[in-house]
């Protein structure tokens, strides 16, 4: 393109040499040998400028974006990649069911609420329900007669007066009586019935469907007036304080890791909000598909809406320490290798009193030049990588932090036939 502009000039001169008429011919020649000059002097500057060079003016960096900055000394840590969800420990999740079947009577939650335990979800109705206290009743009272009975058998079996094939009945039939009245009671518990009520015949119709442990409803799986079977599922219960992270580690990375290591995680459907934790207990054994080991890790600042089942991206920190860095947008890639772009002494220094020359333009500033440097990587983390160039850098050298790609893109124009040099 640059050559292109140039025949475009050399073309307008020519025009307007030929509007001045043949009267100016002398001196417009004169010129055009001089412009043809400078043109001449110009390609030889282009064709000698190193390969792993680009010159840019400062308008064509505000363009591109190109920012400049320093080697900065970090703790950057080696990480292992994984991922996984949100989980809650067995004893802080709980299905609620009835003991009994039975028909819904009323719901006195709804989603999310949050519950103690032992309060009130639902209530259920049911025929069994006033039977077993029916049964109790009966059962509790011929238990008092059977005691009596027991008692006196005892006192005449220890004076002589009955066998001890008698009192052996006597014992087995209060025994048998003792474990009846036991059972009902512990099944009247368990609903949470009063067997003192029921002895006296102060029978309930309904029985209450309460919360074993503190937390939020997740879900009701029931509605008023629904037929419920013993031990159907009713409600889920959750208590999301102790919610940790499942992840996943693979095969290739298990050796890696160890108890009390952190963990930096994002969720994956907001991954700008970022979250600590501590590694607390590590699987013995692989999964089969795919082949990883869980790990379990304890979430440090807990903050939001953090949910059981919310899928994570995370990174284990196995290693720590003090590096040059640079951000990652100053790194490129080219043939295989790593490079950065270190800026140079501008040329416009040895050009200051040639402003009509191409490597200087008043109008839009100064020429930078910008070199390619190999270097070598390390640890990359929260956006920064370790960086340690192939040959030692001056110090305080500056170096292209933002927009390395471009330059790099800038450069392989110039290799087909620009020379890096562009404006």
């Amino acid at each position: 393109m640059m050559h292109t502009l140039k025949h475009i000039f050399f073309i307008a001169i020519l025009a307007i040499a030929g509007c001045h008429g043949h009267d100016h011919q002398d001196h417009d020649h004169d010129d055009h040998d001089d412009h043809a000059h400078a043109e001449d002097g110009h390609d030889d500057h282009e064709e000698d400028l190193p390969e792993d060079e680009v010159h840019l003016l400062q308008s064509q960096m505000d363009v591109m974006g190109i920012k400049t900055g320093y080697f900065r000394e970090l703790n950057l840590s080696t990480t292992v990649k994984a991922n996984g969800k949100l989980e809650l420990p067995p004893q802080n999740k709980a299905s609620v069911s009835a003991f009994t079947d039975g028909r819904i009577k009323d719901i006195r939650v709804l989603a999310g609420d949050r519950v103690s335990k032992g309060q009130t979800l639902a209530t259920l109705q049911h025929q069994d329900i006033l039977d077993i206290q029916h049964d109790y009743m009966e059962a509790a009272n011929q238990f008092d007669f059977m005691e009596k009975e027991f008692q006196r058998d005892k006192q005449l079996f220890e004076s002589g007066i009955i066998s001890a094939q008698d009192f052996q009945k006597s014992e087995t039939d209060y025994k048998m009586a003792l474990g009846e009245v036991n059972t009902l009671q512990a099944q009247l518990r368990l609903m949470y019935m009063d067997p003192v009520a029921a002895k006296k015949g102060d029978f309930v119709s309904s029985i209450p469907v309460l919360s074993p442990i503190n937390g939020f409803v997740h879900t009701i799986k029931v509605n008023i007036g629904k037929y419920v079977e013993q031990s159907q599922e009713m409600f889920e219960i959750v208590d999301n304080d102790h919610i940790h992270i499942d992840l996943m580690v693979y095969e290739k990375d298990w050796d890696k890791i160890r108890d009390e290591q952190k963990v930096i995680f994002s969720l994956s459907n907001k991954p700008d909000s970022i979250y600590t934790g501590k590694i607390f207990s590590i699987g013995k054994t692989f999964e089969k598909n795919p082949r990883a080991v869980i790990v379990h890790a304890e979430i440090e600042n807990k903050k939001g809406n953090l949910l059981p089942g919310m899928y994570v991206d995370a990174r284990i920190i196995t290693e720590e320490n003090k590096v040059p860095a640079l951000p990652d947008e100053a790194l490129v890639s080219d043939g295989g290798l790593n490079y950065i772009f270190v800026q140079e002494p501008s040329s416009s220094h040895s050009h200051a009193g040639e402003k009509a020359h191409a490597h200087y333009d008043e109008s839009k500033g100064e020429e930078y030049i910008f070199k390619k440097v190999e270097v070598s990587t390390g640890a990359s983390d929260l956006g920064f990588t370790e960086v340690v160039p192939v040959d030692e850098l001056p110090d305080g050298v500056l170096i292209v932090t933002h927009g390395a790609y471009y330059l790099l893109a800038e450069m392989k124009k110039g290799e087909g036939g620009g020379h890096g040099h562009h404006h």
